[in-house]
């Protein structure tokens, strides 16, 4: 069997990685121009983690990688509404939540391939013979193999070329990524906190160390969709709707310059009818696209890495594995990508009556509840 894996990022990077350690050809290829160290901050869950523990890519991950001691939510006055201790993970699960630079983890996944990556290939069409399938890129040129994989995001070519067209949905909320080039002091490496403004409308943000001068800072807060911001008019804006977030926030956003900025809208995908047909299959965004609000994104791909992977290797055929493979992680992906709906819009509520009753909803939680909704995010079977 030879596969063909349109997208090279966490998702197609873990997949290729997951085949060939079951021994199954690939080939990878992406729209880019060529490997560039963008985007911001990512968190990987225990279970992504323990998915890359069997890939063996774990100890480089933690090689370079923060280890806060908490992760927290909390509001912009201090009051804690939840708190994960990244020890009891360890203990449960054998790993913790790390947060590393997503170039960062780009590179490490691009030093375990064995393939290398053919860039410059935007997908434009797939068409499906007898027994294969083929890959049309825009310089004109095409790709066959016997099945293929889009790992190629929300917006997904493949996707939308093959298999059914997508349905945004706007989660009511903008958002603005940096890395910003200072090292937090001692004190502040302790603690990842979520910090929810009281006025509500979606304003939240997070700094948190990822790497040595790369501190991940984030910021959402509810606008309109499509709205357009220049850096200079939106680094003001922001300034000005954290101004009373305490902590070493006025540092980072001292810090902070336009140029780092990284915006855009804040959407999930609705649910599809089908994650394949044919000899053409779905991970990650581009299967199930989830808002960041529980830190999922990036674990839920990975997970579809390990059970695709698996589902190829132990069944008789490719329509046969890539049900199994849907049977065992759309439920489960489809409720991550709820939940994450769910606490976003939470922290859409304005006001002061809303956002305390809010508080209390989340400080109110009980602790077994706690447990079991950690269990689940945390402690999966992926063999199904």
């Amino acid at each position: 069997m030879k596969v063909i894996i349109v997208g090279a990022g966490i998702g197609g990077l873990t997949t290729a990685i997951a085949l060939q350690l079951r021994g199954i050809a690939y080939e990878i290829y992406d729209g880019a121009p060529g490997n560039r160290p963008l985007g911001a901050g990512i968190t990987l869950g225990v279970n992504a983690m323990r998915v890359y523990e069997r890939l063996g890519v774990a100890t480089a991950i933690q090689q370079v990688a923060m280890l806060p001691t908490y992760l927290n939510i909390c509001t912009n006055s201090g009051t804690v509404l939840q708190s994960i201790r990244n020890a009891a993970m360890e203990g449960h699960y054998g790993t913790g939540t790390y947060g590393i630079h997503r170039a960062t983890l780009q590179q490490i996944l691009l030093d375990h391939v064995d393939q290398p990556v053919q860039w410059g290939k935007r997908c434009l069409s797939i068409i499906e013979g007898t027994d294969h399938v083929a890959v049309h890129f825009s310089d004109g040129s095409e790709a066959k193999a016997n099945i293929v994989i889009g790992a190629d995001g929300i917006r997904s070519a493949v996707r939308e070329s093959h298999i059914e067209t997508g349905r945004y949905r706007y989660s009511g909320q903008t958002c603005w990524r940096a890395i910003v080039p200072i090292d937090l002091p001692a004190k502040e490496l302790v603690t990842a906190s979520e910090v929810w403004s009281n006025k509500g409308g979606g304003l939240r943000a997070m700094y948190m160390q990822v790497g040595p001068k790369q501190v991940y800072w984030w910021m959402t807060v509810g606008r309109p969709e499509g709205s357009q911001w220049v850096p200079d008019q939106a680094l003001a804006f922001i300034r000005e709707q954290l101004r009373d977030f305490h902590d070493y926030m006025p540092q980072v956003l001292e810090a902070l310059r336009p140029e780092y900025l990284i915006h855009g809208d804040l959407h999930d995908l609705a649910p599809l009818r089908s994650w394949y047909r044919g000899r053409v299959v779905l991970v990650g965004d581009a299967a199930h696209a989830t808002t960041p609000n529980i830190g999922q994104g990036a674990g839920q791909a990975i997970e579809d890495a390990w059970v695709l992977a698996h589902s190829l290797a132990i069944t008789e055929n490719y329509s046969s594995a890539f049900e199994r493979y849907q049977q065992v992680r759309i439920k489960r992906a489809q409720k991550i990508v709820d939940v994450s709906w769910q606490l976003g819009q939470l922290t859409n509520w304005k006001g002061r009556l809303l956002t305390s009753l809010r508080n209390g909803l989340m400080r109110s939680v009980p602790e077994r509840m706690m447990e079991r909704q950690l269990k689940y995010m945390f402690g999966v079977t992926l063999e199904g």
